[in-house]
């Protein structure tokens, strides 16, 4: 990209306090940014010819939306993508419970879309355990309808469904997706009295269960618990500042008894533990980071208690820095291309850093695990 050539009068309309402006100011020079406080402003400022680019979501740009506005001169909109800002529900901290209930009604709606259930068959899917009561997600869906049938109901007339927002069906879509880091630079507080991290500084390791060797493990099994184990190493890096090997690794044959484990504070991390709509209502009270491996229809993931939201919020942020990292071209020998952050104070700056440090990135884990050739 560049402001020379056919492109040297570009002006473009920029939302200031978003992601968007941040990567124009990277990209163009001032001279070519008209900031606007909304959308509402920049469309207009484009029909009133102030500006002669616009930018917005998917969503939020397409020719129909602009037009409604009364725009009607020439207009195109492009397909790169410059920035990453996907869409979420928030919960404020401290009510873990109802965060709970907010995720699994999200995956209850992408779920049913997989298994074609939809409004007029809610009746059909799971029931939930008591917990949240019975029928809890069959509820959700008898409102609303599954993920597709929201999107097609409000969304799909602006905006065509994209790959990325497409239900995975194991063939064609990818699974591992970074969220971006945000303001990094926010000053969070360290370690909490009585918390696990505080804990796991005290004791000087870090004890990570993983899932045991039974007579009818494969061989595949056997590697994906030697990739359990190296984001266990990439934990204690980040909580000991570049150092892998303080950890402590206990095995278990039986879920149930790597669950108590983790309940009972006799480990702080469980490394594979599967992740589905069943496990957090029938063990209430566990954080899941975002699943790092993927097989035969079952998702495997980092486990914590979510009493402790600091410790839950670091691993997540752990397991996710592998994937940005891959995702960013950031390897072990580039590790310092990895953000310094102070979300758990300013002794655990380097956290994201030293992690990739001690492992590399997801792929450079994956392929230490499971050979080079791997896929």
């Amino acid at each position: 990209l560049s402001a020379v050539g056919d492109c040297a009068g570009i002006l473009i309309c920029s939302i200031l306090g978003t992601t968007w402006y941040d990567t124009t100011k990277e990209l163009f020079p001032a001279s070519n940014i008209v900031l606007t406080k909304d959308q509402g402003e920049s469309i207009q400022n484009l029909i009133d010819g102030k500006c002669n680019v616009i930018q917005g979501e998917q969503y939020e740009a397409p020719e129909v939306v602009v037009r409604g506005f009364g725009y009607d001169g020439p207009y195109g909109q492009g397909k790169t993508s410059f920035t990453k800002d996907p869409l979420a529900m928030v919960t404020r901290d401290g009510d873990p419970e109802f965060a709970a209930l907010v995720e699994w009604v999200l995956q209850t709606l992408m779920l049913a879309e997989k298994q074609n259930i939809t409004m007029m068959t809610a009746d059909t899917f799971a029931e939930s355990v008591e917990f949240f009561g019975k029928d809890m997600f069959q509820n959700a869906l008898a409102a609303v309808g599954n993920y597709g049938e929201m999107y097609t109901r409000h969304l799909a007339p602006i905006s065509p469904r994209l790959e990325i927002n497409d239900i995975n069906d194991g063939e064609t879509t990818g699974l591992l997706y970074s969220h971006p880091l945000g303001k990094v630079d926010t000053v969070g507080p360290g370690p909490i009295n009585g918390g696990v991290i505080e804990r796991i500084l005290q004791r000087g390791f870090l004890r990570c269960g993983i899932p045991g060797a039974t007579q009818d493990a494969t061989s595949d099994m056997i590697k994906r618990v030697e990739l359990d184990m190296e984001f266990c190493r990439a934990l204690s890096a980040s909580v000991f500042q570049r150092t892998p090997d303080n950890v402590s690794f206990q095995s278990y044959s039986d879920d149930d008894d790597i669950y108590l484990a983790l309940e009972n504070g006799d480990i702080d991390v469980y490394a594979g533990g599967e992740v589905d709509v069943g496990s957090d209502f029938l063990l209430p009270g566990l954080s899941f980071s975002n699943p790092y491996f993927h097989e035969g229809g079952k998702a495997f993931a980092l486990v914590t208690q979510e009493a402790d939201e600091q410790w839950a919020d670091f691993v997540y942020w752990v397991t996710m820095a592998t994937i940005y990292a891959e995702e960013n071209g950031i390897t072990q020998n580039t590790s310092n291309e990895m953000p310094l952050v102070n979300l758990f104070g300013t002794g655990l700056e380097r956290l994201l850093r030293d992690a990739i440090l001690a492992v590399g990135n997801f792929d450079e884990m994956y392929r230490r695990v499971f050979g080079q050739n791997a896929t």
